[in-house]
């Protein structure tokens, strides 16, 4: 349901369809979006010329309540989680097949789980928390990818870098596709040389995207570098302090949140809040202001 308000009554929460009158500010105006931010929100209110127009269905009403069926919601997110699976299958196996992937075969990925991320996060998200056993890898990328387009957009970068990182969290791990499937989908605690194994994946990522034609250099440095450490302790390179790249920290908090977030038929998850609570707690592991600003994110999404 589409709702003409006045700007001093803009929430975090609500979808913006359309902002009607004065408005100098190219970044809110120029697209159908969410309201994530309390900044965002706080421009749009000094506007005292404005009328927004809202959503009800996709945000929350000028009530403070979601206006929007969260039964319809869950059926569309699991039909986009369903497609982009089996698109993520197609193009893992072209890879298997020795043959390339560009972004043009990912996009269609990118552009449903965009999508979904700008109208219900929450919703998507909980889609995505359940991991069979066969299907880890696939929703794993795909949670990963929907957690950057939402925390990059929360921090206000371009929406082309939000696209690319949007790619590489789907793209990631697809180093995985060297390690032996027993290894992969081992129920519980790897063996010392499984751990090996397992800690290869970044650089033989790496090794296939490059091979790839026009594989952007947000996508190959967060395929290298997503298991890095602040404090130099990661993997493949010990890299530390500024020499982690921002994409490859904000993949970082995003691929680990995911894992321990997720239900898997051997892992009771955790709440997000126990997530982010341990997270916040880990020295060196993570970008401590980053991490801070991803709960925030989380938040305002209401996502925890």
């Amino acid at each position: 349901m589409l709702k003409r308000i006045d700007a001093s009554q803009v929430r975090i929460g609500m979808f913006v369809e359309a902002i009607e009158g004065l408005w100098q500010d190219p970044l809110l105006s120029k697209r159908r979006f969410s309201v994530r931010r309390e900044l965002d929100a706080a421009k749009i209110r000094k506007c005292a010329t404005a009328v927004v127009v809202i959503n009800t269905s996709k945000g929350f009403d000028t009530n403070g309540l979601p206006g929007r069926d969260i039964e319809i919601d869950s059926k569309a997110a699991r039909e986009t989680v369903q497609k982009s699976v089996q698109m993520l299958e197609e193009v893992f196996g072209r890879v298997q097949n020795g043959e390339g992937i560009t972004f043009e075969q990912v996009a269609p990925v990118i552009s449903s789980v965009s999508k979904s991320m700008d109208e219900s996060p929450s919703v998507f998200l909980s889609v995505t928390r359940l991991k069979s056993k066969d299907e880890v890898t696939f929703l794993h990328s795909i949670s990963v990818s929907a957690l950057m387009i939402l925390f990059s957009r929360h921090l206000g970068l371009d929406e082309t870098t939000v696209q690319m990182l949007g790619t590489a969290g789907l793209l990631h791990d697809v180093g995985k596709l060297e390690i032996p499937l027993e290894v992969l989908t081992k129920e519980g605690r790897l063996e010392e040389d499984e751990i090996i194994l397992m800690r290869r994946h970044p650089e033989q990522g790496h090794a296939i995207l490059l091979r790839q034609e026009g594989m952007s250099d947000i996508v190959l440095d967060v395929c290298l570098n997503h298991h890095e450490r602040i404090d130099g302790k990661g993997y493949p390179h010990g890299l530390s302090g500024s020499a982690v790249s921002l994409y490859a920290r904000i993949a970082t908090i995003c691929d680990v949140y995911d894992a321990v977030t997720s239900v898997r038929p051997y892992k009771a998850p955790w709440s997000a809040g126990d997530a982010l609570k341990w997270m916040l707690g880990v020295e060196g592991h993570f970008d401590r202001r980053l991490l801070k600003k991803f709960a925030l994110c989380l938040s305002v999404a209401s996502v925890t």
